[in-house]
């Protein structure tokens, strides 16, 4: 009788745990400018490449206002800041941006390092 009782809940952990680690654990695949819409002003998380071959645009104190980037198409798309990021960013192969897309343009409002 324990045993039964033991075991629904075991199921049940282990179906949460696997929708998580499918679908909300971080990854490093990287996504597709595509899905973004042109016009609109939400912003949602996208992993991208880092392209280290084309202009980086920095402040004067060193800082990092954008760069290029390429998704999973090797669609290139400049990505600029609203405020000045760390250099540290460049050393990175795929770094996840949370913003928008303005035209031929993603407005990032954070920049997390993924690898």
């Amino acid at each position: 009788m324990k045993l039964s009782k033991l075991f629904l809940p075991a199921m049940v952990l282990v179906v949460i745990l696997i929708i998580y680690f499918s679908y909300f654990a971080p990854s490093a695949e990287l996504g597709l400018f595509s899905k973004f819409s042109s016009g609109s002003e939400i912003n949602q998380r996208i992993n991208v490449e880092i392209v280290k071959n084309k202009k980086i645009e920095k402040d004067d104190t060193g800082g990092i206002l954008s760069f290029y980037a390429k998704d999973k198409n090797n669609v290139e798309v400049k990505v600029s800041f609203h405020e000045p990021v760390s250099e540290e960013i460049l050393n990175a192969e795929i770094v996840e941006l949370l913003g928008h897309m303005h035209d031929n343009n993603f407005s990032a409002s954070r920049v997390t390092v993924i690898k």
